[in-house]
């Protein structure tokens, strides 16, 4: 094969969020394990940058613009082959920002499918999220038990208000269902486009700036432990943002390859790391770091008095709300939920149509992670001017 006929067979990618936490993790991805690709074109509010210092082996090129803006990136859709729409506005402010959260979520999403018809791009990979499944058990408690369930087993709420996590899972839910409908849909040119939704679990990772950080700041204002607020803890299982990225790259390629089999489907991704109470996992990632010792408290309030004055709280909030706008960083009840629900997915399906393995093992995952979050957690005491946690 000629240079030139090389070039027309390799792809370019557009990904939508791809200068944040999980798009620097994609990108990467790419960069390192696809030969297939020739250019990335990355669009987002900000320009990217790369972050995690990995060696660019293929083009990036980034458009500055917002999702919900059509006619200011639109330009990037075209010769596109495949579409990684990760973009969102993750936030889980109480009481929810619900317009801005159906304005970038959902109907921004519904911009993305429209451009990829528009454009002619054949393949939409959309970043979905399993907190989408955190249903009230047996429709009435106040926690989630999903035990090694697959996609068609584990239940999904029925309407707004059995939502856990108010807002921000229903939003995403929302525009899951507008990506998966609109598989087989017929592109500008009469082909058809295909599409497929990946739901990962938490993720953690170097990037992060909100999941393991929030319980750092925490932590530091109770000498390094945390809290036990939800009784004993449930088990929650996380997934390292390596992993989802190669999965991600696994579920474009297997659009092209097995599209009969696998478009127009959820996919759960997991990975090897612990199932266990996050503050066990926070404990054992911070272990594998010289400077930032975490540790779960060694007292428990227990769930039901939690509960209790987290639904106060709640109903406090709103019922200020209309003369003193007060925000809390996450709904009271929603985090009490997470933080005692079991949380278990099976990925038989992403093993079997997309032929995805973790490659990534745990104590990789963590020693990466460790690593970043040490570095984050340095950079915060010296910006906040404060103590660092003594070493026990």
């Amino acid at each position: 094969m000629d240079k030139k006929a090389d070039m027309e067979a390799k792809e370019v990618i557009l990904i939508t969020g791809g200068a944040g936490f999980l798009g620097q993790h994609l990108i990467r991805t790419l960069q390192e394990r696809d030969p297939k690709v020739r250019e990335i074109r990355v669009v987002d509010l900000k320009p990217y940058e790369n972050i995690l210092g990995h060696i660019d082996t293929h083009r990036v090129v980034s458009y500055v613009g917002d999702i919900c803006q059509p006619s200011k990136i639109e330009s990037a859709f075209e010769g596109v082959d495949c579409v990684f729409h990760m973009a969102a506005y993750i936030n889980f402010d109480f009481p929810p920002n619900h317009q801005e959260l159906q304005r970038v979520n959902v109907d921004g999403t519904q911009m993305v499918i429209d451009l990829c018809r528009k454009y002619n791009v054949p393949r939409l990979v959309f970043t979905s999220d399993c907190l989408i499944h955190m249903t009230p058990y047996m429709g009435r408690a106040n926690f989630t038990i999903v035990c090694n369930q697959t996609e068609p087993k584990t239940k999904v709420p029925a309407k707004e208000s059995e939502f856990q996590i108010p807002g921000y899972a229903s939003s995403k839910f929302r525009a899951e269902n507008l990506v998966l409908a609109a598989n087989d849909t017929p592109t500008a040119n009469g082909g058809m486009l295909k599409t497929i939704a990946i739901r990962p679990p938490v993720v953690f990772g170097e990037g992060d700036q909100r999941f393991i950080p929030s319980i750092i700041k925490v932590a530091l204002r109770f000498n390094g432990e945390i809290p036990k607020l939800a009784g004993p803890g449930g088990k929650q299982q996380l997934v390292y943002a390596g992993n989802v990225a190669w999965a991600h790259l696994r579920a474009k390629d297997a659009l092209l390859t097995k599209p009969k089999e696998i478009s127009g489907h959820p996919v759960f991704v997991t990975d090897d790391s612990g199932i266990e109470d996050t503050t066990r996992f926070c404990q054992r990632l911070s272990r594998a770091n010289e400077t930032l010792k975490l540790r779960p408290s060694w007292y428990q309030i227990p769930l039901f008095l939690s509960f209790f004055l987290a639904f106060l709280l709640e109903l406090l909030i709103k019922a200020l709300n209309p003369i003193v706008k007060i925000k809390l960083s996450f709904p009271p009840c929603g985090l009490l939920s997470y933080m005692s629900s079991i949380l278990l997915y099976n990925r038989i399906r992403a093993s079997i149509y997309l032929d995805y393995e973790p490659i990534y093992g745990e104590e990789k995952a963590v020693s990466n992670a460790a690593l970043w979050y040490e570095k984050w957690y340095q950079d915060y005491c010296q910006q906040h001017k404060l103590k660092k946690l003594k070493v026990k």
